[in-house]
């Protein structure tokens, strides 16, 4: 088992104190948001090595409402426009030697249709998805797709629509994930979810209720944690947590961001090395 973090949640900081923070609350995997034009990431894959991190993956950038990077935009120029810098994001991850890339097949942030009904987002987000697949192919990388609840985005919400997406496209190379914070909105059966998906699975987030550290909300984590042992889940598990504010787009919660983060990576980590081990 991989465990790993999410450096966006940490705010508005330069990434090596990302990877000092990370480090020191004793992860040895992250996953970073794959902003293509921020960084040099050939330098992002050496300092991570000089802090003996390894980068698993990259979350995909596609924050509403910049059109030209949503896969399921009713303009067709847009979603050839957001195909060509998703290909870019996977030429990142390829870059950092990572190994997926976790796609969110409708703008994150965009919670309302554009088409007149939900079948044509549906068809615009499996088109530009499948014109993916040969890049992530012929770099090794795998595409996961993530469900975001239905107040964050639209088209993929819950453990149905995963499975429906995942096996439309049906790529090799195109897996899903399943975060525990979203379920707990979308979800009436965890187990179920887990179980259907079992063949899918490439990554699971983790966030307690309230989408802070694990422990500090209402979910249980043990009926979770048993599932994933019974399906034999052995891949990565990701912490994505936020430190408590408004704004679910925006991690930057002010002055305390880093050191409320700082000790919800250092305390979910021992939970989960106490669960799982």
């Amino acid at each position: 088992m991989r465990y790993s973090i999410c450096s966006w949640t940490f705010g508005n900081i330069p990434i090596e104190k990302v990877f000092d923070r990370v480090s020191a609350a004793g992860y040895k995997h992250i996953d970073m948001q794959a902003l293509v034009n921020d960084y040099n990431w050939k330098e992002v894959k050496q300092l991570a090595k000089d802090y003996s991190i390894e980068i698993n993956g990259l979350l995909c950038d596609s924050g509403w409402p910049i059109e030209e990077h949503d896969l399921a935009n009713t303009n067709r120029v847009n979603r050839k426009l957001a195909v060509d810098y998703f290909k870019r994001q996977i030429e990142c991850v390829k870059m950092v030697e990572g190994n997926y890339l976790i796609v969110v097949p409708s703008a994150v942030g965009k919670y309302s249709l554009l088409g007149n009904k939900k079948s044509e987002d549906w068809k615009w987000a499996i088109e530009s998805v499948c014109n993916l697949t040969e890049t992530a192919k012929e770099n090794g990388i795998t595409l996961v797709i993530e469900p975001i609840n239905r107040y964050e985005s639209c088209i993929v919400n819950n453990s149905d629509d995963l499975l429906n997406f995942v096996m439309e496209v049906n790529h090799p190379n195109v897996k899903g994930l399943l975060d525990t914070y979203h379920m707990n909105i979308e979800e009436s059966n965890v187990k179920e979810a887990f179980l259907k998906l079992k063949d899918w699975i490439e990554v699971v987030h983790f966030a307690d209720s309230n989408r802070q550290g694990l422990g500090r909300g209402q979910i249980d984590f043990e009926k979770i944690v048993s599932v994933m042992k019974e399906i034999e889940f052995d891949k990565t598990v990701v912490l994505e947590c936020m430190a408590p504010g408004t704004n679910p787009f925006n991690a930057d919660k002010g002055e305390e961001t880093v050191q409320i983060m700082s000790i919800y990576a250092k305390e979910s980590l021992v939970r989960l090395k106490e669960w799982f081990n």
